[in-house]
């Protein structure tokens, strides 16, 4: 039966349940995720009644996939519970794979990267023990994306190799969505990291994604990604083409995960191309989803910054992390590279982690754990010098760059990180002790004398104090 067909039909002249168990399943193909969601939500109650408990644990699946797609991400976490619950009494192994991919996905919506990464290897783990190769493929590509966003491409150049291995040895396992996150993924690589002039992945990519039903929500996203693409490339009219498409479709759909993504980049765009009046428009769109993501309490005075905010200011917005408002990753890969052709060689680069930070948000759940991140965001800023380029990176991950720090660095920023250790975590019901790990790195040491050769450094010195103990600092040290 055609997908048009089955638009026009009425869910309840189905007379079997597995009837209609399929006629949900097809909502996902037209993109009709408000429609599935509901449909399932039925489906599970009647299946209860009857013991299927395999048919309930699919549509809790098929529940925790329509509200991912739909990015209303704290539903989603609601429902994990009785996921987890039931897969463990009456479930199999790939409905364990699946629950880990929905905590992936949960945990890099809150920007919790680390803990994306745990749960996709988990999934990856359980997707290789089944021989499910096509799976395995998939969350080799999502865990690649995390890679990518915490700007981590020896990992991800590592999983393209993979699954370029993988594509070549079945190419039965290509989907159109799996190819074209595959190339997509390459071309990032190649860009940012490899700084290949070469754009032939774009290419192949972009063949793959017209091969992908137009007005559908994977359309929207590679419009999404191909934008970014052309901001790279700056070709600023096609990516404001690409961007303003799939902005539209949000708009008509009220679907909203990458919504954020979209919004920065046409900010990009337009401000590139000098739009400014359209850069600012989206600047406040941008600011105001964030500000909702987030869930931050905003003053009666920042609002009133936002709603009179001008032209002059509209870079400061783009520039803020929205949780703890504090310079966020844009800023820094900016400003920070700014910083270091003005200062020749006498950089630091520290990055903080707060150690064990995935149990806080296990046992106390995300809410307290963005609370956790705004706090130590608060005692970090106020015990750094005002010259201090200070920025959150990723998730429970900040970055600061100091110079000219001369002979007594060392002595400067141990004693810094003595000051911000050790911190209690104070909510009106909970006292947690917490403790930080640092990694600080000299650009005296970079072979290449640009920030993400220095930010490198100073993460392995990082992972050298979380592998010795945590609650440590390290400096990398030149072999």
């Amino acid at each position: 039966m055609l997908i048009q067909q089955q638009e026009k039909l009425d869910f309840n002249k189905f007379e079997s349940l597995e009837e209609k168990f399929e006629y949900a399943k097809s909502m996902h193909l037209v993109a009709k995720f408000e429609e599935g969601l509901s449909y399932f939500r039925i489906l599970k109650t009647e299946y209860e009644a009857i013991k299927r408990y395999d048919r309930v644990i699919d549509c809790l699946g098929w529940i925790c996939q329509n509200l991912a797609n739909l990015g209303r991400v704290e539903e989603l976490y609601n429902y994990l519970p009785e996921y987890k619950s039931i897969c463990k009494e009456h479930g199999t192994e790939l409905n364990q794979l699946k629950l880990s991919t929905y905590l992936a996905f949960i945990s890099t919506s809150i920007g919790d990267e680390k803990s994306a990464i745990e749960y996709y290897q988990e999934a990856i783990a359980i997707a290789k023990k089944l021989n499910d190769t096509k799976r395995y493929v998939i969350s080799l590509i999502n865990l690649q994306g995390v890679y990518l966003l915490i700007k981590d491409f020896k990992q991800a150049n590592a999983i393209a190799l993979e699954v370029k291995k993988q594509f070549e040895q079945d190419p039965s396992i290509k989907t159109t969505m799996s190819e074209a996150a595959y190339y997509l993924n390459l071309m990032t690589i190649q860009l940012e990291w490899q700084q290949l002039q070469t754009i032939e992945p774009l290419f192949h990519a972009f063949e793959a994604i017209a091969n992908i039903e137009k007005y559908s929500r994977e359309q929207m996203y590679y419009q999404c990604v191909k934008g970014r693409y052309y901001n790279q490339l700056q070709r600023y009219p096609d990516a404001i083409t690409e961007l303003e498409n799939a902005y539209a479709f949000i708009v008509q759909t009220k679907e909203e995960p990458f919504l954020t993504i979209i919004l920065e980049n046409l900010v990009q765009a337009h401000e590139n191309s000098g739009n400014y009046q359209e850069a600012l428009y989206y600047a406040k769109k941008f600011n105001e989803k964030m500000l909702d993501e987030q869930k931050k309490h905003v003053t009666n005075e920042t609002i009133k910054v936002i709603k009179e905010i001008d032209l002059d200011n509209m870079k400061q917005l783009v520039y803020l992390d929205g949780l703890t408002s504090i310079p966020n990753r844009r800023y820094l890969e900016k400003f920070g590279a700014k910083l270091i052709d003005e200062a020749a060689h006498n950089v630091h680069c520290a990055i903080i982690d707060i150690d064990n930070f995935k149990k806080i948000n296990d046992r106390f759940g995300h809410i307290v754990g963005d609370l956790a991140i705004q706090q130590l965001a608060q005692i970090i800023q106020d015990v750094l010098p005002e010259n201090f380029l200070f920025a959150r990176y990723a998730g429970d991950e900040f970055v600061f760059l100091a110079k000219q720090l001369g002979k007594d660095a060392e002595t400067i920023l141990q004693q810094l990180f003595a000051s911000i250790t050790d911190f209690e975590f104070q909510t009106d019901e909970i006292c947690v002790k917490l403790t930080i790990s640092m990694g600080v790195a000299s650009l005296a040491d970079c072979e290449v004398k640009e920030l993400k050769t220095l930010l490198d450094l100073a993460d392995q010195a990082l992972y050298q104090s979380k592998n010795t103990g945590r609650n440590l600092i390290s400096f990398y040290v030149n072999a």
